[in-house]
């Protein structure tokens, strides 16, 4: 069995292991678990007829070739869309092929693996229903120890701690550009003041976690997180050099496709004596 991280670094699954197999689908989470990862991130979305379905973009057409967005069409619907031939044109290195693999919904997820993983559910879009939904599934799979909740969206955070006020809740931040542009600042503006008042949001909201992009994290950042109460994870992962930064300026774990290379370099650094 490989080496297993579950704290206090925690080496977290984007969408499973999505750099191996089409993203929040059984077969990347299968990937995943073979890869011996205790953390596993995924994004849920409601479609229309309110079921809870494994989607992470905001339209259908790029990865499924299928039009409008996960709202627009039917669980059944969307059950029968392939993201396995997308996954097989974007990622020719990868041997295995899964032309084919369908959608899937949280509740085959969690009936799939129940509760071997810690699931990060990202929920994706801005439907009031979705927490309540989700939180229904959770708790029909008995879960509730085994679940956070995070999202970009403040709203959907803040309804998440409301209504499961025991279970962790994260807040995502955005990236560097997009918080200057959305705070009316110049594009050169010093970002760490800008960065704290989404720490200092997070803090007074007792959320448990704040996740930044790895290229945007600096020392003093993750100190001043810590020093608010909060973990603080990196996202965006592109490759090598942004795992890297994220763990020099001591980020609590990160989410990324490639878990594998991530606890290789764990046990690199756990070699050369580091802690």
């Amino acid at each position: 069995m490989p080496p297993r991280f579950p704290t206090p670094f925690k080496v977290i699954a984007h969408r499973g292991a999505s750099a191996y197999a089409p993203e929040n689908t059984i077969p990347a989470y299968t990937h995943a678990q073979e890869l011996g990862v205790v953390d596993v991130e995924l994004d849920v979305q409601l479609s229309k007829d309110g079921v809870v379905v494994l989607y992470h973009d905001h339209t259908l057409l790029k990865k499924t070739g299928q039009p409008g967005r996960v709202r627009d069409h039917t669980a059944s619907e969307l059950l029968k869309m392939d993201i396995g031939t997308w996954f097989d044109r974007t990622h020719p290195e990868i041997e295995e092929k899964f032309s084919g693999t369908r959608l899937n919904t949280v509740d085959a997820l969690f009936e799939t693996f129940g509760n071997s993983f810690q699931y990060h559910i990202e929920l994706k879009s801005d439907d009031e229903e979705l927490v309540g939904l989700t939180l229904n599934h959770v708790s029909a799979h008995h879960l509730e120890n085994n679940v956070r909740l995070t999202s970009f969206l403040f709203d959907q955070v803040m309804r998440a701690r409301q209504q499961a006020p025991h279970i962790p809740t994260d807040l995502l931040v955005r990236d560097a550009a997009r918080l200057r542009k959305e705070a009316g600042l110049a594009a050169d503006a010093v970002l760490l003041p800008l960065q704290k008042t989404w720490v200092d949001r997070a803090a007074d909201a007792s959320l448990a976690l704040v996740g930044f992009p790895a290229e945007d994290m600096t020392p003093e950042l993750v100190q001043y997180a810590v020093s608010r109460g909060l973990e603080i994870r990196a996202w965006r992962i592109r490759g090598d050099e942004d795992m890297h930064r994220a763990l020099e300026v001591g980020a609590y774990g990160m989410t990324t496709n490639w878990p594998d290379r991530l606890i290789r370099e764990l046990l690199r650094h756990k070699r050369a004596g580091g802690s």
